[in-house]
């Protein structure tokens, strides 16, 4: 029998726990620290260079063990949408540790090829294909990447360095190194952090060090390189995608942390850690030592500034919100990364609320970025996924920036078919799967969903809500953690794990249960209310460029 009062007697201990489990892996300084976990393909290349390279026989036999235990889990995929990851990984593991591959190797990978639809396909098959030629599964083919696009101007700086280095392996390859040029190679070398890596981006590092490896220039570089990649290594023996992603997890961790109503001083480290962060151009990385800033990060730090502290951190307020101006494509979606890239629903949904938020975008600014997200929805309500497998994942956050919005609004009407789509893709047993054709909940997908659905009072029944509370709930540990199979994407279709992110997101949907079964369900998402941003004057001399912000008073009105 489900009762409400039941149900919060499970959920506020729950969330007392993880919120503590959370604040435990809070440093000094305010970040929070997520980590990352080993992943079969970084673990791969890693140990072919080491072996190509003749470094640290200790840590080749650690990674090996690790390729081993990948392999020998021949478990099937969890998810459809995890296949072209997980037969690319173990046709790698099988070409470093055995120098071949089964009978359906390429096969398979052929065929997996073949579902991934994206508009960067063609990216991941010459990254897929290099790989391969570089571990003698196939001949070297005849066509090297354009240099004009390795530098295109459409591609971010890791994208950039990464095709660099390919081009830079396809001639040596084909025994034409000769025709790499200075100025190529400084494009690359120039890139190298002082800790050896390229933006803390370990697969992007494994492949330029392999690319001057064969090369066989920038020897200084390449040792540095080596001794990064060597201190990589997590318990276990396997190799990560990135180092950490320690600056987005501690902005949406204090995002999560408000919404479950911890005490505004409780944040104010974290939110000096993030302001002391922020890039020259107004944006933010994923992880400290990164130049590249994104929207992503930049939308949810803004966000949780805008919530928490407008007045004192007004000045780097202003500063973000110029960055997503500038980045708005002219179709009124925002990327990822640069103007003129593919623009995406979770990111536009993120920077709608974080610009709303700020006070200072022009109204026309949002109209068109919610324009843009009536067209790019799905006739199934749902949008097309970009950074986690996750189907549920888009619809949560633009759920999140529809809250809130009157009926009758072009944001109502999307968040009305959001709600349809999760609701139509709701198990008997209370849980969301990753994917529409996978039979089986996943407890990620269950908490983007339930607290998309959970910020829309009415949108569940009282059982319904309970049995997916009680869902998530079973998922958590006893440390006060929730454990789920990762679904964060990079380079997207390629899955890799930051454990927290876990439990971060059970308690996002958790406390919102929690509000609503305690009569706040129709408070704004995003933590309780503080006060207004202050009034901007925003001059302009085209449509989304602010030329001047100008403070008008001290206080909100």
């Amino acid at each position: 029998m489900f009762t409400q009062i039941g149900v919060l007697e499970q959920i506020e201990p729950a969330l007392d726990r993880a919120v503590q489990f959370v604040l435990d892996h809070r440093l000094p300084d305010g970040r929070l620290a997520g980590g990352c976990a080993g992943r079969a393909l970084e673990s791969a290349l890693a140990l072919h260079l080491f072996r190509v390279r003749g470094h640290g026989p200790e840590l080749q036999a650690e990674i090996a063990g690790f390729c081993h235990r990948f392999l020998a889990d021949d478990a099937d995929s969890p998810s459809h949408a995890a296949r072209l990851d997980r037969t690319l990984s173990r046709i790698l593991c099988e070409l470093v540790l055995h120098g071949s591959l089964g009978d359906d190797g390429l096969a398979s990978l052929h065929r997996t090829l073949a579902e991934f639809d994206h508009p960067t396909l063609w990216r991941k098959r010459v990254l897929v294909e290099v790989m391969l030629v570089e571990l003698g599964a196939l001949p070297a083919g005849p066509n090297v990447l354009p240099l004009a696009v390795a530098r295109a101007e459409s591609s971010h700086l890791w994208v950039s360095i990464l095709l660099m280095s390919i081009r830079v392996l396809q001639l040596c390859h084909l025994g034409r190194a000769a025709e790499v040029g200075d100025a190529e190679l400084a494009a690359i070398l120039h890139a190298q952090a002082t800790d050896g890596s390229w933006e803390q981006h370990v697969l992007v590092t494994c492949v330029a060090l392999l690319a001057l490896t064969r090369l066989g220039r920038a020897s200084p570089h390449c040792a540095v390189g080596l001794n990064f990649l060597a201190g990589q290594l997590r318990p276990g023996g396997g190799v990560p995608f990135i180092t950490n992603e320690d600056v987005w997890v501690t902005c949406l961790a204090g995002l999560v942390l408000a919404e479950a109503r911890l005490p505004a001083h409780e944040l104010q480290r974290s939110e000096q850690f993030l302001v002391s962060l922020q890039r020259p151009d107004g944006g933010w990385a994923y992880a400290e030592g990164v130049s590249q800033t994104d929207a992503d990060d930049t939308s949810v730090a803004l966000s949780l500034l805008c919530r928490r502290s407008p007045l004192v951190h007004r000045s780097s307020i202003r500063r973000a919100v110029a960055n997503l101006l500038a980045l708005q494509n002219s179709d009124g979606g925002f990327p990822t990364f640069v103007r003129g890239a593919a623009s995406e629903a979770e990111i536009t949904a993120k920077s709608i609320i974080a610009l709303r938020h700020s006070g200072i975008a022009p109204p026309e600014v949002l109209d068109a970025a919610w324009a843009w997200l009536a067209r790019a929805q799905q006739p199934s309500g749902g949008f097309r996924g970009e950074w986690k497998l996750c189907v549920t994942y888009p619809a949560f956050h633009v759920i999140n920036a529809a809250a809130g919005q009157r009926q009758g609004t072009r944001a109502a009407d999307i968040r009305r078919r959001c709600v349809g789509f999760l609701r139509d893709l709701r198990r008997d047993d209370g849980s969301w799967p990753i994917h529409r054709d996978d039979r089986h909940g996943h407890l990620l997908s269950t908490a983007y969903a339930l607290g998309g659905l959970a910020a829309c009072p009415g949108s569940l029944t009282s059982r319904e809500l309970y049995e997916s509370s009680l869902v998530l709930l079973a998922g958590q540990s006893r440390n006060g953690g929730f454990t789920s199979a990762p679904d964060s994407l990079g380079p997207r279709p390629f899955v890799y794990d930051v454990p927290i992110l876990a439990t971060l997101y059970s308690m996002w949907a958790l406390a919102r249960v929690r509000d609503l079964l305690s009569g706040r369900g129709d408070e704004v998402p995003f933590g309780a209310l503080t006060p207004r941003p202050p009034v901007f004057i925003h001059e302009r001399i085209g449509p989304h460029r602010p030329t001047r912000l100008q403070l008008r008073g001290s206080r909100a009105h």
